[in-house]
Parts: C-alpha cells; structure tokens; sequence
C-alpha cells in the first residue's frame, strides 16, 4: 500500500546501546543523510512491508520510525537502514537523520575514509581517530538537529559499504580513543601530507613523515581559468593569486586575490570553494605555488587534504611495513595515549 504520509504519527522513543555488562556505550549519534543532494522526495518501506511518501513540497511531514527502513531517491539506489530515522521538511528539502549506536557509525566512517589501507593494522588506526573525532566533536550540528552530517564536513559516511572486515576492525578497538591531558583529542586526519605534516599542537605530529614519501612524494598540479575562479569564488572576478602568508610547515594560509577589488581571503576556505565548486581533484592541498600564465591560473603542489595530524597514505604504508595500530597513533599523534571510553 502506497499513501503519501501526513505531519506527526509514529512516535519514537530514546534508547541506550549496552556492549557489555561491564562497559556503557554512548547514546547513539545523529547523522543527516544525503546532505549534499538534498532529496526533496523519498519513498520508504517500513520493516512490515508498508511503503510511506514523502514530499516535502506537497507537505511539511513529520516522521519517526524506530526502523529498519529501506530508502528510495529518485534514480539513487535504495539505502537500507536497520537503524531509527527521523524525517522534517525545511524549504522545499527533506531532512533525513538517523540514530545510529557509535561502533555502527565509525565502521560507516570507515568505508568512506580507508579505501586505500590493505593492512589491518592501519584500518585498526583509523578506526580509533575516527571514533576520537567523533566523541571530541559530538553535537558539532547541534544548532541543525544533529551530530553530524555524511560528508567530510565532518567524516565521510557510507553505511552501505560496510562489511564484515571493517566491522572487525571496530570490534577489535572498541571503546578505545586517544588522549592528551585526559581528554579524547581532535583526531584529525586526511589523505597525504605531502612528506611535510601541519603542526598545531603538542600532539600532532611536527617532523617530516617518511612513511608519507616511502612510496614517492604525492605531486599535483591544475590549471584554473579566470572564468573558473569567478565561478567558485561567488561571482567576483579574478586577475591575480598571490600568496602572501605561509604555516610554519609552508603551506598556504592567506592569499590576496585581485580583480575589480582586492581582498584577502583563507587558503584553506579557497581550496574548500574550489573543491565544492570544480571537484576535488583541482586544488588538492594548501601546500602549493601559483602563478599566472596568460588567462590561467597553474598551481602546483604536493599532498591532498589540511596536513593535520594522522597521513592516510603513512599510516597505511606503516601497516603494510608491519607497524601495530598502536605504534600508528603514537607516531602521528605523540605525547598521548590510548584509553578506553569512561
């Protein structure tokens, strides 16, 4: 049976996910689904068989569902959920969270951030940054209604691709986090270094990484044209980069950007535009030159993603090299220590 359903049926109640009599996890965490294409219909199908419409421009539906559910968008494949979802509407779009316990969501973390790592030594390490992120920065959406959105905003989610192998490696370090002064860090991470970690505090990494190198240095370069940058950048024209403060490990921190007037601008929130705007692929790290060269703008760097703190690319050569987890972590994250969740 197919209706289209109305505002605020279905009442969902809190619940609390126990792993052992000895240890309590955490309350579950709320993420929003599909926050980039934002559907603004989906048709579900509750465990029981019924299948539910929601429109959110016909209507402005409520509905709660303690799950499992299947999700259908438009031409997408159809998500399965075993977890609760809540689904608003706000402007012409659909707001669709789940509750997920803490171990589902870092094995969902997994599959979207760890495709590179065939050592489980390395899967392990991530594992525990991404569940430290994850407990540092709870409540980062809290003002929207959630924890965290699905993209790498905040940790790249895919619940779809996890499998039994990522599972073992949540399991295998459950509850664990990293500590400095006895609190879970900002376990931040990304994909290359570049050989030339960013260092921002006492327990981020501050030397060369040659575990990042061990395979040769990551090298990148793109060419942008004018009409490029105008479009990334909101409408404003562009004649000229030039960098004109670096971070102490060289990379850019602050362009001047001229055209009809001249600003100052964020490398980082420049590369964050240009990778929303052209693909990620374009401007890959802050860890560049660039120079005009007729009506294009030639970057040329090394690296992908901020430089902070554990390199994806080291920790994974540092598994294959038969480096434990644990000797991972204390390499990219000195001065702290693995403790369990109190």
């Amino acid at each position: 049976m197919t209706r289209i359903f109305p505002a605020g049926i279905l009442f969902l109640a809190g619940w609390f996910y126990i792993h052992s009599p000895q240890v309590a996890q955490p309350a579950p965490v709320r993420v929003r689904l599909f926050s980039i294409e934002q559907p603004s219909e989906i048709r579900l199908t509750t465990g029981d068989g019924q299948t539910v419409v929601i429109d959110a421009r016909k209507a402005a539906p409520t509905f709660r569902s303690a799950g499992p559910v299947t999700i259908q968008r438009a031409s997408h494949k159809p998500v399965r959920l075993p977890y609760p979802i809540e689904v608003t509407a706000s402007n012409g779009t659909l707001r669709i969270v789940t509750e997920i316990p803490l171990e589902d969501y870092v094995a969902a973390v997994l599959a979207g951030e760890s495709s590179n790592f065939r050592s489980d030594e390395s899967l392990k390490a991530i594992a525990v940054a991404s569940r430290t992120y994850a407990v540092h920065f709870l409540n980062r959406h809290k003002a929207e209604g959630f924890d965290f959105c699905d993209t790498t905003h905040c940790q790249d989610f895919r619940i779809s691709a996890v499998n039994d192998h990522l599972r073992k490696a949540v399991n295998d370090t459950r509850n664990e986090v990293i500590r400095y002064d006895e609190q879970p860090i900002p376990a931040y991470y990304h994909q290359n270094c570049g050989g030339i970690p960013e260092p921002q505090a006492l327990y981020f990494r501050q030397l060369q990484d040659g575990f990042c190198v061990s395979r040769g240095r990551m090298q990148w370069s793109a060419e942008l044209t004018g009409s490029d940058l105008k479009l990334a950048l909101g409408g404003s024209d562009v004649s000229g980069i030039e960098i004109i403060e670096r971070t102490s490990s060289g990379r850019a921190q602050r362009l001047r950007i001229s055209g009809r007037e001249m600003r100052v601008v964020d490398a980082e929130n420049f590369r964050l535009a240009i990778g929303r705007t052209l693909g990620w692929n374009k401007v890959r790290s802050d860890l560049y030159e660039v120079r005009r060269s007729g009506d294009r703008f030639l970057f040329e760097g090394y690296g992908a993603g901020h430089g902070i703190g554990l390199c994806q690319d080291g920790a994974a050569a540092m598994g294959e090299q038969g480096y434990t987890y644990r000797e991972i972590l204390a390499y990219y994250y000195p001065n702290t220590r693995i403790s369990p969740l109190r």
